[in-house]
């Protein structure tokens, strides 16, 4: 390549920046890596079916997950299992573990023994992989510069490469030390590159007429290879594929993640952003779904990023507010700048179950109260094992009579800070809150049972969690683990309800709750590469029996709430 500048576009801030992994770099590589039908790919693998065979997952008698050959057959997530096997005769069904009413863990279980009356679908082994994911990259990648990982959702997590990329931009390109200088405002000088080998499958702006690389190139291109060896090792050692996108933050790398699935990665230069976003939805941005999204729509007559752009930032502002309005103009051009941030904030977990039939005694809860409680320790060691280790100050129980739809009692009461976390321990507060609200009004028969945790603060080292307990030693082996006016009124209310990744480098309440609710009981298996990180942007799960809306993380109690009516009406009509 001839040298027709003398210098880069960076300057050594950038770069300094960059050995900071601070969100302020203008060389910043950020990575989404995202497992490939998460759900399915467990199933295959634990079962030994080839990944070209058609699968699906199933929870009672309806299809929440599908591997690619049987999306290839027509099938649809939400559809029957009857459904399913008249459009593909070989589909390969797998229910999902259980836990069952009087066992201390969950299991597979024969599909003809599984009952909604005495089991609760569970999502060990999908954790328990994805935690076994997680421990393999970290250990791919090295130890120093620290690792940044961001884990975003079962099946997603985000890393941002930037220190490592500069550690071997340093080690490649040795004249990047001997720039004598003292500024920090000096330019780089241009890199002296003139091939790439970009081991990507896709790399927006590659084709630009430039006429030189500069070193966000290079960066970017670092980090491509360092994910193509992450998602090698990934399928050397657990066979799972894996999509990514690989830019320069968050909101660009999770759009490109899902842009060329499965089985490829995506680069967006900074030349190729523009491109790469007038082809989507601004809906499908990070934050720019749900209320502000429509607002944006209604406002504009648009949902395209290409037709949104055309909008001058001072309209935008007029029509927005000042500080959202300014937020989407910088968005919708690939301008983001929240960080990757390995301690998420946790608000809640919840475990439910929808009773068919409904319980009638009090002794019948306590054993469903035991299963919630083995499935929130359950996660609350993994969050330790990921070095999150919290602690819970909060404990809700919900006494529904009539289900989801009824009226609700609800007691709690405080964790003791001092305590050890034990099955024991949280058994005896929920089982105490459940008999206060027995004692006070008529409580069976019952039709759901609902305890949540909360309040969550960091753990003191002596307060461990004793939850292996309720995983046999053969599971964790199974798994290769070890144990003022009115406008202004509206549009402060548009600030208020946005995701607060608008403000910079915070991971919204909603996604970080929505994050774990959708590991509960109540939850739901569907990919995440279909809906947003968002938990007011989940997507939208059509239920095949009354054709609602349903978010995400409250599938699998609405398909429970379903069977429950279905077989309370077959009991009425017999009685």
């Amino acid at each position: 390549m001839e040298d027709d500048h003398i210098t880069s576009h960076f300057t050594r801030r950038d770069l300094s920046l960059l050995a900071q992994s601070s969100p302020k770099s203008a060389l910043r590589v950020i990575t989404l890596i995202d497992y490939d039908c998460f759900y399915a790919q467990c199933e295959s693998v634990r079962l030994g079916i080839s990944s070209d065979v058609p699968l699906g997952v199933q929870q009672w008698e309806a299809i929440i997950a599908l591997n690619y050959p049987a999306r290839a057959n027509g099938l649809a997530r939400g559809i029957s299992v009857e459904e399913a096997r008249v459009k593909c005769p070989n589909l390969i069904l797998q229910h999902v573990p259980t836990w069952r009413e009087g066992c201390a863990s969950w299991a597979y279980r024969p599909v003809s023994t599984i009952m909604p009356g005495t089991d609760k679908a569970a999502l060990g082994p999908y954790r328990l992989e994805s935690r076994k994911g997680l421990e393999l990259i970290k250990s791919t990648l090295p130890h120093s510069p620290p690792q940044k990982i961001e884990k975003a959702s079962v099946d997603e997590m985000y890393l941002d490469l930037s220190a490592q990329v500069h550690s071997i931009l340093l080690q490649r390109y040795p004249a990047l030390l001997d720039v004598e200088s003292s500024s920090k405002d000096e330019m780089l000088p241009l890199p002296r590159t003139s091939v790439l080998n970009w081991h990507a499958d896709a790399v927006f702006g590659a084709d630009a007429e430039d006429d030189h690389f500069d070193w966000d190139d290079i960066a970017l291109n670092i980090g491509s290879e360092i994910v193509d060896n992450i998602r090698r090792e990934i399928f050397k050692h657990m066979r799972y594929t894996c999509s990514a996108g690989i830019a320069r933050n968050k909101m660009l790398a999770k759009l490109a993640s899902g842009y060329n699935k499965p089985n490829h990665q995506t680069v967006i230069l900074r030349r190729g952003t523009r491109e790469f976003l007038s082809t989507h939805k601004f809906t499908k941005i990070r934050g720019l779904g749900g209320l502000l999204g429509t607002q944006i729509s209604e406002k504009f007559n648009t949902k395209m990023v290409s037709e949104l752009l055309a909008i001058p930032l001072s309209q935008m502002k007029e029509e927005m507010g000042l500080e959202v309005g300014a937020w989407v103009f910088n968005v919708i051009r690939g301008e983001e700048q929240s960080e990757v941030n390995p301690r998420m904030h946790v608000q809640s977990m919840l475990s439910a179950k929808t009773f068919v039939p409904k319980i009638v005694s009090i002794d019948q809860a306590a054993k469903w109260l035991r299963i919630f409680v083995a499935d929130l320790l359950g996660r609350l060691d993994e969050l330790g094992s990921e070095n999150h280790r919290i602690s819970p100050t909060i404990i809700t129980l919900n006494h529904h009579i009539e289900g989801r739809f009824g009226p609700t009692r609800s007691k709690q009461t405080s964790v003791p800070s001092s305590t050890l976390i034990t099955e024991k321990m949280l058994f005896n507060l929920a089982l105490g809150l459940l008999t206060q609200i027995v004692a006070e009004e008529k409580s069976w028969p019952c039709r759901s049972i609902s305890l949540r945790i909360a309040g969550f603060q960091s753990a003191p080292k002596s307060n461990t969690l004793i939850s292996s307990y309720f995983m046999t030693n053969d599971q964790f082996t199974s798994l290769g683990l070890s144990k003022t006016s009115k406008e202004d009124s509206r549009k402060q209310q548009t600030v208020e309800s946005l995701p607060r990744v608008y403000e910079g480098d915070q991971i919204s309440s909603g996604e970080s709750e929505s994050l774990f609710e959708a590991e509960s009981s109540s939850s739901s298996l569907m990919d995440s590469e279909s809906h947003s990180p968002h938990g007011s942007e989940l997507a939208l799960y059509s239920c095949p029996h009354c054709n609602s809306s349903i978010p995400a993380a409250e599938v699998l109690e609405h398909l429970d709430w379903h069977v429950a009516l279905e077989l309370s009406n077959v009991d009425e009509s017999r009685g």
